[in-house]
């Protein structure tokens, strides 16, 4: 308002100024000829210049152009006020003059052409402008990926839990996961067992529920107003589709995050500095036996499809970082677990194992 309002004065007074001082020195002959110069003028030195400026170094003009700005704000305040005002009792109540998610779209495409947005700068502006279209059961993980922990489980339990996922917030659930009463958090266990309370329901937060067909875009500012990292997802029928957490919806706009151990693609086989072969839980038994040398009978093969699987079903729990498997010609070693899914394993070789186990 403040700019436009300025425009409009500068040239209104300018034009009126100017055109009565050419009337009064040469007469009516030279104000139309007066008037048409003035109007090239001004569309080329206040409109075209500028502009053009503007837009190729909106970086080195956009810091000194706000305190300028700024200025011109606070001298017009009262004139801006009333023409404010007058704007706002126009306008139908609710209804707001903002550009829409197509305008926008198109306004960072034509960036992204010309320069002024880089790649991943556009990426970021088009997720945030699409983020209404994507819901929270397609970024959550699903239930059967889920960590979650039964309410009468002990201190040292839920820690063992942690420490072998890496999760720093566990779901809480009574008597099944589609009754999720709170999470637990890592700080909090950790403190607890150092105090000596071994009541789990003293530590269990609250924990937020979503729809899955909820939009990530609605979601995300309610997670901050509770102050809250972690929601459980619900389906139609009211049980526990999965969870997501704020880094899953900040993914959606910034992209994958990953820590700097995590690679683009899993990696099935891949010799370590100390001897052993770090494995991918999803490779296929079958490639895993012929590449690893050991041998299982027949009857041990059968219901398993990964290499992961078969360490899964043998130790007959949810795995942990650090659990060991003895297989015909050398030892299986979780190495990494996500939800209760084993990532990868080390596979050490039978005459290696004095090395690496205790």
């Amino acid at each position: 308002a403040a700019i436009l309002t300025l425009n409009t004065i500068a040239h209104t007074v300018g034009a009126t100024l100017s055109g009565a001082l050419v009337q009064e020195l040469f007469g009516d002959p030279f104000l139309t000829a007066f008037s048409i110069g003035l109007t090239l003028a001004v569309l080329i030195i206040s409109e075209i210049i500028p502009k053009t400026l503007g837009a190729r170094h909106w970086r080195r003009l956009a810091k000194p152009a706000a305190h300028i700005l700024r200025v011109m704000v606070f001298v017009m305040k009262p004139i801006l006020w009333p023409l404010g005002w007058i704007s706002r009792s126009l306008t139908p109540k609710g209804e707001q003059s903002t550009v829409s998610r197509d305008e926008l779209a198109v306004l960072t495409e034509i960036g992204r052409r010309e320069g002024t947005l880089d790649e991943e700068e556009w990426q970021v502006m088009n997720r945030i402008i699409r983020l209404d279209e994507v819901s929270v059961g397609e970024v959550m993980t699903p239930r059967m990926d889920m960590t979650a922990i039964p309410a009468n489980a002990t201190i040292e339990e839920v820690q063992d839990i942690m420490l072998g996922t890496g999760h720093l917030r566990v779901p809480v659930y009574q008597e099944t996961v589609d009754n999720i009463i709170g999470i637990l958090v890592a700080r909090d266990v950790w403190r607890a067992s150092h105090s000596g309370i071994q009541d789990l329901n003293q530590l269990i937060r609250d924990v937020p529920f979503a729809p899955a067909s909820k939009p990530v875009e609605d979601l995300i500012p309610e997670m901050r107003a509770k102050r809250v990292k972690m929601a459980i997802v619900v389906d139609e029928f009211g049980g526990t589709a999965g969870l997501v957490t704020l880094e899953d919806l900040i993914e959606e706009i910034v992209g994958e995050i990953q820590d700097e151990h995590e690679s683009d693609e899993p990696i099935p086989f891949q010799q370590t500095g100390d001897g052993s072969l770090r494995v991918w839980g999803g490779v296929s038994l079958r490639d895993a036996i012929a590449r690893l040398g050991f041998t299982l009978m027949p009857d041990e093969e059968e219901g398993y499809d990964t290499i992961g699987g078969l360490v899964f079903g043998r130790l007959n729990r949810l795995p942990l970082m650090g659990d060991t498997v003895k297989v015909d010609g050398g030892v299986l070693q979780v190495a990494k677990v996500r939800g209760r899914r084993i990532e990868y394993l080390l596979f050490l070789p039978a005459d290696e194992q004095d090395r690496f186990l205790p």
